[in-house]
Formats: C-alpha cells, structure tokens, sequence
C-alpha cells in the first residue's frame, strides 16, 4: 500500500461521520501488517531467537565446565507440554547453586521448546501466548546484569559470572563477556519485534471487539466518557454474549471509548492508521537474493559448542595415556631412558595400536596412532572451536563476513575432522581399557558421555548441512521451472 493510499484514508477519516469507514480503513491495513510479520518479521524473530538461545545454551555449558554450576540428573525426564517460565522465588544462599542449576537448566529446556516446538507465525502467537514468551524473554534482565538487581535470579547470576571474571582464564572471560553481549542485543531486538506482534493483536482485538460488540451498541455519545463506568458494563454485557470465547480486557475498551468518543477521537484514530501502515515495498526491479547463510551458521554454532566436551575428554585420555605408560618401567625400560639421555636422543614416540570400524568395508582394522600427534591436532581443534563461539575472535568475524561457499566449506571440514576426533578417541577409550592391567582399570576414566554428546554434535551439523543442500537443490528445481525465486 502506498503514501497516496494511507494518505487517502486518513482524509476519508477527517471527512467521515461514519465509524464504519474507519473500520473498514483499519481492517485493510491490519491485514497488510500481519501479512508483513508474517513474512518479514517471524523468520526474523525466529533466527533472533536461535541466536539467543545458542548463546544462552554457550554460557551455561561454561558455568558447568567451571564447576560453577552442575547438570540437572532429571532434565531429560521431563517433558514439555507449553512454555513455563522457571521459578522466580525466593532462596537461601546455601540453596544458590543448587537452585541456579535446576533454574537454568529448565530455562534452557524451555527456549530449546520455544525454538524447536513453537510455530512463529501472527496467528499461532495469540495475546495469551506472546504473555508467556515476554515472560520467559525477560526470566532474566539480560540489559541490566548486575549484583544490584532487584530480580533474584538476575542478581545470583551476575554474582556467579563474577567468579568467572575474577580468575585468570582470559579464554572464559572473553566467552562470558560475549555470551552477555550478545544475549543482550538479542533481547532488545526480540522485544522489539514482540512489541509489533503485541501491537497488531492488540488493534485487531479492538477491531473485533467494534465489530462484534460496540457496532450493536447505542450509545449516547455526550455521556459515554462522562459515564464511563456505565458504558463499560454495557459493553461487556453484550461481550459477554458474542465474544464469550475471548479474554475481556477492560484497559482496551478504555481506548476504544477514547478513539470514538473522546474530543481528541479524530487524531487519535489518524495517529493509529499511521502506526498500523507498513512502509511501501521496495521497487519490483530491486532484488533480494535469497540466502541460506543462517542454517550453515547454526551447523558451525552446533560444532563450535563442542569445545568444552571435546577438551573434558581429551585430558581425561591424557590421564590414561599417563597411567598406562607409567606401568612401562621395568629395569631395561629405565636403562634405555638413560643412554637415550647420555646420547641426547629424544624420547621416542608413543604409539597405539587402535582399532577402528571402517564403515565402507565393513570390517574392523589395526592402525598405529602416534599419541603426541593426535593431543596436538585434538588441541589445535579445540582452540579452533572456542575462537569460533567467541564472536569478538577475528576468525568468527571471518566466518560472519564469508560468502555461502565460504561457510559451507568451513562447515564441512570442521565436520570431518571433529568426526575423526570422535572416531581416535573412541578407539583410544576402548584400547585403554583393554590394555591397563586389571588392578588399574578402576582407575582408568572413561569418557562414554563426551563421545555420545559429541556424537550428537556432530549428527545435528550434519542435518544443518544437509537441511541447507535441500534448500539449494530445491531452488535451482524452481528456477529450471521458471518460477520466480527472487525476493521482490
């Protein structure tokens, strides 16, 4: 709709004594705002809120691989029916950590369910609904993080990052600073969009509610401000019988009976029919081209994540490799360190034997795994993932900066080498265990729960990584057809 279009309904409205007009004018441009949410705005406030929900998900992961906060053993017991924010009551200082965990643990829970469950849609998100959304949004004040806060929650969390802060890991310091920054972008864009979902059903309820109830109304316009209390049982009697399957909300009847009635009614409608307009579309020449970036980015956010994991395992098998090799010191194994020493010969290399599982012959072989080589690859991957959850890194900001070829193949790589990493680290756990003499397995520690949230990681990029190849695929299909892909 254009400026002559908006400008042309206003002036029917100045013109008007005929309520019905302006209701006819106010439908027009409701439906051309929800039809813009849907399309412009819901997409955007879902990417929004997988970002949110990532960087949340980064934060509390570094909280537990602190030891700061501790896994919830039930979280995968419970199952979600419909968003609930978690509890905000009071608790003693004794109870901090305990409560933080089981809270945090369930806000987590329930963004993933918001994320994951939720249709983002004008529709499906009714007045009920985005209540609950705001709610949860705003669990924490993520714009105001400080030990002075007044919310519970809020305060203990700032006090806990504060630990975090104090010490002299720069690599967690930097990864809190940029959780909380970029939690905080993502709340003020999320709440900004809520805003203008919340607007529209707001007015379309007034729209409905004029329809439905106020247009079989008399009123005597002189007394209906004067009388409002009057008015107001009026209305929802008559509410009471043709919209008993909504909510009644007193404050907007309030604006309804200002809009039509009160001596500022007329500049009031015009400033709600210019608030209601959604700016005209760009020209049908400019093109946008569609772009996929965001799933191959959510694929790379899905690895980066595994860090922490990835890096719990890695010393655990260092612990191992050093029980195992420790056992190897017989009287010949200490003389042969000796003249190496008198012959200043490096300390040879520590090699396994590991088997593996070869998927394409389907049969299991023996390969040699220098231990030195694999801690230094497996570090130099860790240190790799961390930069890229980091977003202040220079290689995140080269990731957010490349083109779709770009991150697809950074995506892929970064694939098939944490897949390697899980495929020698399996090897290793099974070689270790199998190798330590018996009165030492007890003290051998296994690392069945790093390879299996590994293995997840890396299954859930894969899905980014195909989901994107499918969108492609189907977007050449659509333009071999010559339907229109481009976005206008």
């Amino acid at each position: 709709m254009g400026i002559a279009d908006i400008q042309g309904m206003l002036h029917n409205v100045k013109t008007m004594d005929d309520t019905l007009s302006f209701q006819s004018a106010l439908a027009e441009l409701l439906e051309k705002r929800r039809e813009w949410l849907d399309r412009s705005e819901m997409p955007r406030l879902k990417e929004e809120y997988r970002i949110f929900q990532s960087s949340f998900s980064g934060l509390f992961k570094l909280f537990l691989k602190k030891g700061i906060l501790h896994e919830d053993p039930y979280k995968n017991e419970v199952k979600i029916g419909d968003l609930k924010v978690p509890s905000e009551s009071p608790f003693s200082e004794s109870e901090k950590n305990d409560e933080m965990s089981l809270r945090l643990s369930n806000y987590e829970s329930q963004l993933d369910f918001l994320v994951n469950f939720y249709q983002f849609s004008v529709d499906f998100m009714t007045m009920e609904r985005l209540k609950k959304i705001v709610a949860l949004t705003k669990y924490i004040s993520w714009t105001q993080i400080s030990t002075n806060s007044p919310n519970i929650n809020t305060r203990t969390l700032s006090e806990l990052a504060a630990l975090i802060k104090g010490g002299n890991d720069q690599l967690s310091s930097g990864l809190l600073a940029d959780a909380f920054q970029q939690l905080e972008k993502s709340s003020k864009t999320i709440f900004r969009i809520l805003k203008d979902v919340s607007d529209y059903h707001r007015e379309n309820y007034k729209l409905e509610l004029r329809q439905r109830v106020m247009n079989s109304l008399q009123f005597q316009s002189e007394t209906v401000i004067t009388k409002k209390e009057d008015t107001l049982r009026q209305v929802k009697r008559k509410f009471a019988e043709s919209m008993a399957d909504r909510s009644f909300y007193p404050e907007l009847v309030d604006e309804i009976l200002k809009e039509d009635y009160a001596g500022e009614g007329l500049s009031l409608r015009e400033e709600l029919l210019k608030r209601m307009a959604v700016a005209e579309d760009k020209p049908k020449g400019e093109k946008r081209v569609i772009s996929f970036r965001s799933t191959l980015l959510d694929g790379i956010r899905l690895l980066a994540s595994l860090n922490f994991i990835i890096d719990d395992a890695l010393k655990k098998l260092d612990e191992n490799s050093n029980l195992l090799e420790s056992k190897k010191n017989t009287f010949m194994d200490k003389v042969r360190r000796i003249v190496r020493q008198m012959m200043n010969k490096e300390t040879p290399e520590v090699i396994y034997e590991v088997e593996y599982f070869d998927p394409i012959q389907t049969a299991s072989k023996t390969e040699a795994l220098s231990y030195s080589k694999f801690h230094a690859e497996t570090e130099r991957k860790i240190r790799f993932l961390a930069a890229l959850s980091n977003k202040t890194t220079s290689t995140a900001k080269r990731l957010e900066s490349g083109t779709e070829e770009q991150v697809l193949a950074i995506l892929a790589k970064n694939l098939e080498e944490v897949q390697n990493t899980h495929k020698e680290m399996s090897a290793l756990d099974v070689y270790f265990k199998s190798e330590t003499p018996r009165e030492d397995r007890e003290r051998m520690r296994g690392i069945k729960t790093e390879l299996m949230t590994i293995k997840n990681g890396i299954v859930k990029a894969n899905q980014k990584r195909h989901e994107y190849i499918a969108q492609k695929e189907e977007l050449e299909q659509m333009k071999k057809l010559g339907i229109r892909t481009d976005v206008v």
